[in-house]
C-alpha cells in the first residue's frame, strides 16, 4: 500500500505513538468493574470514543442491561448516546449518559461528551484518534449492608456511605477501511474524585480498563454478509477478558449473532431494521451455561438507534 501522508498527518501520527505509549505504561489505581456490554458493536463509542469515525451518519442509541436476573441487587445499566460528524469534516462529536445501579446499593449517574480526529492513511484506509472527558455523580449506601451488624460498636467503617463528583478522562484510536478495523482505548482512563478539593483529588476504587477490538466483515452468497469481532479487556490484577462474536446480516436489514466471553456468559443477539432509520436489537446472556446449578436466569439487553443522515455525507460509506 503506498502512503499518501502530509506533514499535518506526520504530526498526527505522532500524536499516536504517544498515545500507545500512554496505554502501555498504565495507570495503578485500585478495583471495580465498569459496565460491560454485549452488543458494543452497535454502541461502539461506550468503549472507544474514536469508534464515531467510522460512521457516516448521526445516531441515537438507547440501551438498557439487566444482569443476572433472578438475583436480588443484581446490576442494570442504562445508556444514550448521541454522535454525528460535523457537516463533511473528518471531526465527529457525540454525548454519552450513562447509569449504572447496583443492589440499590451503588447508584452512578453521569455524562461524556466525546470528540474524534480521523485521518486518510493510504487510498482506502483511515486512522482516526478520539477522546471523551465527562463528570458523574456517585454514591454508595453501604450502610445498608447487613445494617444490623453495623449498629452501635459493632459498626464497621468499611461500610461508611460514599457521595462525590468524579471526572472521568478516557481515550483511543482505531485504523479501519471497508473489510476490518482494529482498534485500541481505555474509555475510564483517568477517573478521579473531585468532591474534595483538600483531598487532592484522590483515586476511586477502580481501575483502568484497557481494551483491544478487532473486526471484519464478508460478503457471502447472495444477500448475506458476516461480521466477526473479538473484544479484548484488560483490567490490572484480574485475568484477561475476551468476548468473541459473530453476527450474520441479511439483506443489511436483519441481524442473528452469538457470543462468548471468556469464563462467563454464552449469548445470542437478533437486531432487524423496523424502518431504514430505526434499528432495535435484543441479546439474551446466559451465565456460565456449562454450570447447571447456577441459580442465575441470564442477562437481557435492548437496544433501540436511530440514524439520521447528514446532508453533504453518504450514508452508503458508512465504514461498520
Amino acid at each position: 500500500m503506498i502512503m499518501n501522508v502530509t506533514f499535518k498527518n506526520l504530526v498526527t501520527l505522532k500524536i499516536v505513538l504517544v498515545f500507545v505509549l500512554f496505554f502501555a505504561l498504565g495507570n495503578t489505581s485500585q478495583a471495580q468493574q465498569k459496565a460491560m456490554y454485549t452488543q458494543y458493536m452497535f454502541n461502539g463509542m461506550a468503549i472507544n470514543p474514536a469508534y464515531m469515525a467510522v460512521d457516516e451518519m448521526a445516531a441515537i442509541t438507547l440501551l438498557t442491561r439487566h444482569q443476572w436476573v433472578g438475583f436480588e441487587g443484581a446490576p442494570n445499566t442504562q445508556t444514550a448516546s448521541f454522535h454525528t460528524p460535523y457537516k463533511t469534516s473528518n471531526t465527529f462529536y457525540g454525548v454519552i449518559l450513562s447509569r449504572d445501579n447496583i443492589g440499590q446499593v451503588i447508584n452512578e449517574t453521569g455524562g461524556n461528551l466525546a470528540l474524534s480526529q480521523r485521518l486518510r492513511i493510504g487510498d482506502v484506509s483511515w486512522l482516526a484518534l478520539g477522546v471523551n472527558a465527562g463528570v458523574s455523580r456517585y454514591q454508595g449506601a453501604f450502610t445498608q449492608i447487613n445494617s444490623e451488624s453495623n449498629k452501635g460498636n459493632n459498626f464497621d467503617p468499611t461500610f461508611n456511605d460514599e457521595r462525590g463528583n468524579r471526572v472521568n478522562v478516557g481515550m483511543g484510536i482505531m485504523f479501519f477501511n471497508k473489510k476490518y478495523y482494529f482498534g485500541i482505548s481505555s474509555p475510564h482512563f483517568y477517573y478521579r474524585n473531585v468532591s474534595d478539593p483538600k483531598s487532592n483529588y484522590t483515586p476511586t476504587a477502580y481501575r483502568p480498563h484497557f481494551m483491544m477490538q478487532t473486526g471484519g466483515i464478508f460478503k457471502l452468497d447472495g444477500d448475506l454478509k458476516l461480521r466477526p469481532s473479538i473484544l479484548v479487556k484488560y483490567v490490572d490484577g484480574s485475568p484477561i477478558q475476551f468476548d468473541l462474536n459473530t453476527n450474520l446480516f441479511i439483506k443489511d436489514k436483519y441481524i442473528f449473532g452469538t457470543s462468548y466471553r471468556y469464563l462467563d456468559s454464552f449469548s445470542v443477539l437478533a437486531s432487524a431494521f423496523i424502518t431504514e432509520t430505526i434499528l432495535f436489537g435484543y441479546s439474551y446472556d446466559i451465565p456460565n451455561f456449562s454450570n447447571k446449578n447456577s441459580p442465575y436466569k441470564g442477562s437481557h439487553e435492548l437496544t433501540l438507534q436511530f440514524r439520521l443522515p447528514v446532508k453533504g455525507r453518504d450514508p452508503l460509506a458508512c465504514f461498520f
